[in-house]
């Protein structure tokens, strides 16, 4: 048995629906998941209902968008049950509120800066709308970028047309998945430059995804390390958004095992 625990649907920015991301779990043989949409759980919660009809067991989560040393910092949240993860249901609604305003301002300054022009009004209004949202808009309208282009110079961290996704801080996201009775993940820590994972323990994370695409192996032995030493759950994510995409794996590809696999659902209660 073997679990993938980070994913993404199109109510955020992934390319395939809710049941197109369940027949590809089972494809991939994986029995237990979790889909991860960045502040929604629109996803997740329909997919954990239908996980039966597919011979899956679905986990409730979502990924939380904050900050933390100037940076942007994931924080995965996963829940035992529908009732304890649609209490995160409004505080959710708040942070989609903001990126849709964030939204409106890149979409501002792609056509100060760049005379580029999208309509933010094809986006599903479901849907928490991401950057690889608006890259896809570009790339659709036709502008001559490639999806890494887009990030490098036009949206990315420092340029001309970047805006900032949140002001809530890693420790308070922590706090409220924990609040709600929830487990709090650090996601894809291999990620990060100003952020250390010994940081978090004083907000109360629960593990760290140490399994994941970019992750090398001595990042991996001394991320288990760390969480031997600190009583701190370990899980694994492709972090899937499309079919061989750049930055994240595909389904499957990066998995959950035995020991850790157990542990982590024991925990949820599982």
């Amino acid at each position: 048995m073997r679990g993938d625990f980070h994913m993404h649907t199109t109510y955020s920015d992934g390319s395939l629906s809710v049941e197109e991301i369940l027949e590809e779990v089972k494809k991939a043989n994986v029995k237990y998941f979790s889909i991860t949409d960045h502040d929604c759980i629109t996803g997740t919660v329909e997919a954990v209902d239908k996980a039966p009809d597919y011979g899956l067991v679905g986990i409730y989560g979502f990924e939380l968008s904050t900050v933390n040393n100037k940076e942007s910092v994931h924080i995965l949240g996963y829940f035992d049950s529908k009732k304890k993860i649609l209490k995160m249901d409004e505080f959710l609604k708040r942070m989609q509120d903001a990126r849709s305003i964030r939204a409106e301002e890149i979409q501002r300054r792609l056509k100060e800066y760049f005379e580029i022009e999208i309509d933010l009004k094809k986006l599903d209004d479901n849907a928490a709308v991401t950057r690889f949202n608006i890259a896809n808009l570009i790339l659709e309208a036709g502008y001559p970028y490639t999806r890494a282009e887009i990030f490098e110079k036009l949206i990315g961290e420092d340029c001309p047309a970047y805006v900032p996704t949140t002001k809530i801080t890693s420790a308070e996201g922590i706090k409220a998945i924990k609040d709600e009775g929830g487990i709090a993940i650090l996601a894809h820590p291999v990620l990060y430059k100003r952020n250390k994972v010994e940081e978090f323990l004083k907000d109360g994370i629960d593990g760290i995804e140490v399994f994941y695409p970019d992750a090398t192996e001595e990042q991996i032995n001394d991320y288990l390390k760390f969480c031997k030493e600190n009583n701190l759950l370990v899980t694994a994510g492709s972090d899937f958004h499309r079919f061989d995409d750049y930055k994240h794996g595909n389904i499957g590809s990066v998995s959950l095992k035995e020991p850790y696999l157990t542990n982590f659902l024991e925990r949820l209660g599982l």
